[in-house]
């Protein structure tokens, strides 16, 4: 894990055609620990083996499935599709790699491998903070995909649509975790590869409510809701498709929801990993 020290960061943006983007406030964090990268297949593998836990795909007989060669913003609900086979069953050529992030995750399921390893997910403003490293771009490093040496600084969809990936970053789909360089501050897939969970619950006016501060301390999110909030992006997403990749788009989805390109990673309080 790395350790964050705490500071303010500007969250949110001026304008936007996303309402839940607005209006740009300021916010402050407590210092805590980030996994460095997404948790690997390899990890999730060894929980569900130590502790006998069910995840969600395999509870409900199937998982939502995007590929190449689909339409935008379809998905396909298939049998026996799960972490194990993301793809579902058939596809032995897209068997994760040990260092691949663990995909088809729900939330309930992150929830529970954090737990289990004596830590948490981390919360919206965490992350976001986390995946900052001080910059207020749509990357760490600007607003281009590209990084300032030309090179690719993320796994995200290359096409005019989902009938086509062009692959200039290399991947087609999930790329192992430390495959892209970290952001100044030593996280890797701070965007892009697959979207990660947050423990916030999901509100559209989450920022306007923040932004009544002068400065927001450790904001958590609503104490309730339908959909938890996911940030990053994913091999799934780029500017053309479903424009979700970046440090300004707030996904959400169920927390019982077991997709093919969401994952997550762990945070963990000061005083318990010192």
């Amino acid at each position: 894990m790395k350790w964050i020290e705490g500071g303010e960061f500007w969250r949110g943006r001026d304008a936007s055609d996303r309402p839940d983007e607005v209006p740009r406030h300021r916010v402050r964090v407590a210092g805590f620990f980030l996994d460095e990268t997404l948790v690997t297949h390899a990890d999730f593998e060894r929980f569900v083996e130590e502790s006998r836990y069910l995840p969600s795909a395999e509870k409900l007989g199937f998982g939502m499935v995007a590929r190449e060669g689909m339409n935008d913003w379809e998905w396909d609900e298939v049998k026996g599709a799960s972490w194990r086979q993301p793809f579902g069953p058939g596809h032995p050529e897209l068997t994760p790699r040990a260092d691949d992030p663990a995909v088809m995750v729900s939330w309930y399921d992150a929830d529970a491998f954090c737990r289990a390893r004596g830590k948490r997910l981390p919360t919206e403003a965490e992350w976001e903070y986390a995946a900052r490293a001080g910059s207020t771009g749509r990357f760490a490093w600007g607003d281009s995909p590209r990084l300032p040496d030309g090179g690719m600084g993320l796994n995200y969809w290359q096409g005019a649509n989902h009938q086509k990936n062009a692959m200039a970053d290399g991947y087609r789909y999930v790329s192992p975790v430390r495959a892209f360089p970290p952001n100044a501050w030593g996280i890797y897939d701070a965007v892009g590869n697959a979207w990660q969970w947050t423990a916030d619950w999901y509100a559209e006016d989450a920022y306007a409510t923040a932004a009544k501060a002068a400065v927001t301390v450790n904001p958590t999110g609503p104490p309730s809701g339908k959909l938890k909030v996911a940030r990053g992006g994913s091999w799934w997403c780029s500017s053309h498709t479903c424009s979700g990749y970046g440090l300004f788009f707030r996904g959400k989805s169920r927390p019982d929801a077991p997709y093919n390109n969401n994952g997550f990673r762990c945070a963990a309080e000061a005083a318990s990993h010192r």
